[in-house]
Parts: C-alpha cells; structure tokens; sequence
C-alpha cells in the first residue's frame, strides 16, 4: 500500500523528470566548466633524489632524471613548474652494490601522474669506510745551483681516509707535493694532502708539516774577498787604503774548483780622475761553478787623498858675536 502511494508522488510530482533534468544541469556545467578550464597534460624534467639512505651507506653513483608527465586542470598546471615535482628512490638499509629501484614522484595537489621515464633507475651503493695510509712527499722543481736536498720529513706521517671501500681499496698512500724552485734553505712547510679524482674520500688532516733539508752539494770553503780596481785617480791624488765589508766569503763548488780557489774578486771600480773617497756596492766575480753561500754584492771603500808634498829642511843656525844666531854657509 505504501509502494503505490509512493509511486502515485513519484508520478504526480515528475520527480523522474525532475531528477533527470538536474542530472543533464550537472552534465551541462561539467561541459561549460571543462571548455574553460580544460584537463591539460604537460611533462616535466626531475632530478632523482634518494628519501633515506642508512649512516653507513653511500651513494657512489650520480642518480639521473626522469621526465615526469602530469594532467590536471589549466589553472592549476599553469601555476607549477618542474620545482613542484619530487622524485626519489627508497633504499633499504642492508642494499649495497649496484641496485635497481623504483622511482616514487609526489605531485601537487589536483594534480595526477600518467609517466614516469623511466620508471626504474639503477643505483650504486657503498660501505662507509675508514682506512690509515702513508703520506709521500713529492719533490717538484730544482734547487739553486750548487745545492741539493735530502729525504723529506712529514708530520704526521699517516692520515686516516673516509669514504667508500670500494674507492679505498684502490689507494695506497696520498702525496704532499713540496716545490723547491731555486731553494738554498732548508724548507718547512704546510702542505695540503693531494687526492686526486676521489672528492668522495675524505682526508684527516688534511693539511701536514713537510721538512725538506737543503745542502750544499759540493765542499765548502771560506775564501778572502780582495777590490779590484781600474783607471788611475787625478794627477795630484792617491789611493792611501782600500778595504771590502765582508772580508771574505763561504763559497761551494766542484772540488778540483774549491782547492785552486784563494780568493775571489770584486768587478773592477773604475778610479778615473778620482779625487775622494769611493763608497759603493759592487758584485762579486765568481769563478764558473762556484756558488756563493752569502751575497753576492759586498761594499768596497777606497780611500783616495791628495799627494803629501814634503817641506825642505830647515839649515842650522849658529849665534853671532853679539849673541844673535849666524847662519852658516858652505865658504
């Protein structure tokens, strides 16, 4: 009784029609709201980035991108740009070695994934390690002449390397390069450790005291310094004393050099027309192969002054009859 009572409201009121005209009203605006706001599709070029990785595990490997392909509504598609996109991989803690995940994208809201290219990526993982290696010092360039060097010294002489075991194994020591360009001293320096193609690998310290004794490497011998000297000084003028600061000088050498050699000279100080006291600075003449451990320019004084004239003697005098002096004359 109740189903026929129902049915004649149904039939007297057109709900029928009713609900079908509300069902084409909805379709209609679904129509008119999709032509001005269509569901658009556009794709996207993402970095790949690891969501977690355990303490003791590295990523050797470069993670790639993936072209990412999303729809959604005009509006919304037209305020996004490729920084909205997250795309990432999830590794278990106990993978290592070279693996292949699935690549996770998260999007902005109203917004749906259709692709992912790829959708898999491969990724290589690593044990986190540490190891002790040796420092070795490197020489590089050439000490002055007459001169060589001896074994460096390194302070500390092992560092500790951090980073993957894969790339760890594969070295045995790191270099501290010392340039000795020219050098006649001893060297100390701070040097920082050369590693080279493993910026995953870390170095503690990084940075080591290097001592590299420079010496001689020939004989040793202190030689007297002597001016030389040219041209003659103005006519009523002499040299009275010539002196040269330091008087002489370490020099080394070939032996057969070193044991001929007594003296070594100044470049000549031209003395033309002189008539005072010469001060100046001048170099030294050093014999092929000798080398000066010293200067190389030493000050040279010469003292110059005019000529003494000597004064004639006085003749002897004798006192006359009257007590005054008579000079004597040769009769």
């Amino acid at each position: 009784m109740k189903d026929a009572k129902l049915y004649k409201w149904f039939v007297r009121n057109n709900i029928g029609y009713k609900l079908v005209a509300v069902f084409l009203a909805i379709m209609l605006w679904y129509y008119v709201a999709g032509q001005r706001n269509p569901i658009v599709e556009r794709s996207y070029t993402v970095p790949v980035t690891v969501q977690s990785i355990s303490s003791d595990r590295l990523l050797v490997s470069s993670l790639p991108e993936v072209r990412v392909t999303a729809k959604g509504m005009r509006s919304i598609m037209n305020g996004i740009s490729k920084d909205d996109f997250r795309a990432y991989v999830v590794i278990p803690e106990q993978d290592a070695g070279e693996k292949v995940f699935p690549v996770q994208v998260e999007v902005p809201s109203g917004v749906q994934v259709v692709s992912i290219s790829p959708e898999r990526v491969t990724v290589e993982l690593d044990v986190l390690t540490e190891k002790q290696v040796p420092v070795r010092v490197l020489v590089r360039g050439e000490t002055a002449t007459g001169f060589t060097y001896k074994d460096p010294t390194v302070t500390p002489e092992q560092v500790t390397l951090k980073g993957p075991g894969r790339l760890l194994d594969e070295i045995t020591d790191v270099q501290a390069i010392v340039e000795v360009n020219g050098a006649q001293n001893d060297i100390s320096r701070q040097v920082k450790i050369q590693l080279a193609n493993n910026d995953q690998v870390t170095v503690t310290p990084d940075i080591v005291q290097v001592q590299l004794p420079v010496v001689t490497s020939g004989p040793v011998k202190t030689v007297a310094l002597a001016v030389a000297v040219e041209g003659k000084v103005a006519e009523g003028f002499e040299v009275k004393s010539q002196s040269v600061e330091p008087g002489n000088l370490r020099v080394t050498g070939p032996q057969q050099v070193m044991d001929n050699l007594q003296e070594i000279r100044t470049r000549p100080v031209d003395l033309s027309g002189a008539q005072g006291t010469i001060s100046r600075e001048v170099e030294l003449v050093l014999p092929d192969g000798v080398v000066s451990l010293g200067r190389t320019r030493v000050r040279v004084t010469i003292v110059i002054e005019p000529v003494e004239v000597a004064e004639p003697p006085e003749e002897d005098q004798l006192p006359g009859p009257d007590g005054e002096e008579e000079q004597l004359s040769d009769q």
